[in-house]
């Protein structure tokens, strides 16, 4: 997407910030707990003014976002009453979170620093094909070996077209990070209240989690056998059964 795409959705707000959360996402309390988090170093990619930057604040040594429209960066600021400054190389800075208002591809891992989790809720969905392979390689070089990415995906039917959300699938997942992450699909919800079912008359909408950790080598399994051990438990069962036919 263009940038002038999301400064001009930030400026409108209402149905063009929809993706904004006024909470916590429940995958978030589940699995990025207060022990699992203490002393780690947290990347919020494309993080808007997303509430869950002061839960890792609150919880991990550091919390540091990316995102390219100021007014997004100042509104959080603002809502959470924090005092920030802010540098000459657009960092707004305040205790325990850093957020860059730069264009996520023109960073390096040297001004990130050290990433133990990313956190990636409504980044990976907001791109298209062409621009979610050039991120997914971004994020790939500012995360070190056991790094950890919660990733949060939403499929649904039918197409919806060249704007965000995109939909996309367990498998997509699988084929973008399967040669350098183990995947643990973790979540898999049906949201029939979702409202982008009604909005645009969906035939379904799932909302996947998946906690994806970086190993140090290309892993060569075939599909049917790695991910047996990534689906959500309650289905793990099922392609046991599968299996033995």
């Amino acid at each position: 997407m263009q940038p002038e795409f999301w400064r001009e959705s930030w400026e409108l707000g209402g149905t063009k910030t929809s993706f904004h959360r006024p909470d916590i996402h429940p995958f978030v309390r589940a699995y990025t707990p207060d022990y699992f988090l203490r002393g780690q170093r947290v990347l919020v990619p494309l993080c808007g003014k997303d509430n869950a930057l002061m839960w890792f604040r609150d919880r991990a040594a550091h919390v540091v976002g990316i995102e390219l429209v100021s007014k997004a960066i100042e509104q959080f600021f603002q809502e959470h009453n924090l005092a920030y400054r802010k540098t000459a190389d657009g960092r707004y800075e305040a205790e325990g979170i850093t957020i860059f208002n730069r264009n996520i591809f023109e960073m390096t891992p040297a001004e990130i620093g050290r990433v133990d989790l990313v956190y990636d809720r409504a980044a990976l969905v907001a791109l298209p094909e062409d621009l979610r392979q050039l991120y997914r390689q971004k994020i790939d070089e500012f995360m070190h070996i056991a790094s950890k990415c919660l990733l949060i995906t939403l499929e649904f039917q039918p197409y919806l077209g060249a704007t965000p959300p995109f939909s996309i699938t367990p498998e997509e997942v699988q084929s973008y990070y399967s040669d350098r992450y183990i995947i643990d699909h973790v979540e898999k919800q049906e949201q029939p209240e979702h409202r982008m079912v009604q909005k645009f008359n969906l035939d379904f909408l799932k909302e996947h989690g998946f906690f994806l950790t970086k190993t140090a080598e290309k892993k060569t399994k075939n599909f049917f056998y790695s991910w047996q051990f990534r689906t959500p438990l309650k289905e793990r069962s099922i392609i046991s059964e599968l299996e033995k036919c």
